[in-house]
């Protein structure tokens, strides 16, 4: 009889604590791709980094069609030079294909560092404010949305986090 009191009691006790537990536990999640996508830095570093990418895609443009003009004039001219003329010209038509072809990967390394660096700040600042409405509002836990199973819909706090971000701004 005493051991089934004391096994009764400790049952009693570990479902107490755990009835604690679950009260002091308030989960929530956030879907980071709505928030980054509905950012209004996210969209301004978007449309700067697209100013830039038209940019040297101009650039780009002009040199290929740079180095078409000069194909087509060797090719035009072509009976008309010496053999030594011929070979300069294509050598040189050589060394601008070469030369866009280095530019064409410096400006691929630029602006993938470029999408980087905004990135991890964009990143940096969602998270904050994460954390933030987090700690007002009492949150043990947020979580990701994605790697969520199921997630009731008072738990979701993606648009006050989205409306925190886009006023502080």
């Amino acid at each position: 009889m005493l051991k089934k009191i004391l096994i009764l009691g400790m049952l009693l006790v570990l479902f107490a604590g755990s009835a604690k537990t679950a009260d002091l536990a308030k989960v929530g999640y956030v879907d980071m791709d709505r928030v980054f996508d509905e950012y209004t830095e996210t969209q301004k570093a978007s449309q700067e980094l697209n100013k830039e990418i038209n940019a040297r895609r101009k650039e780009i443009t002009k040199l290929e069609n740079e180095i078409t003009s000069l194909r087509e004039e060797l090719t035009t001219q072509e009976a008309l030079l010496s053999k030594e003329e011929r070979l300069k010209r294509a050598q040189e038509i050589n060394q601008k294909i070469l030369d866009l072809q280095k530019y064409v990967r410096d400006v691929e390394i630029d602006l993938a560092r470029k999408e980087e660096t905004m990135t991890k700040k964009l990143i940096t600042e969602i998270l904050s404010v994460i954390k933030k409405v987090g700690e007002k509002e009492g949150y043990t836990l947020i979580l990701r949305k994605d790697s969520l199973l199921y997630g009731g819909e008072g738990m979701d706090l993606t648009d006050e986090v989205i409306k925190v971000l886009n006023k502080g701004k």
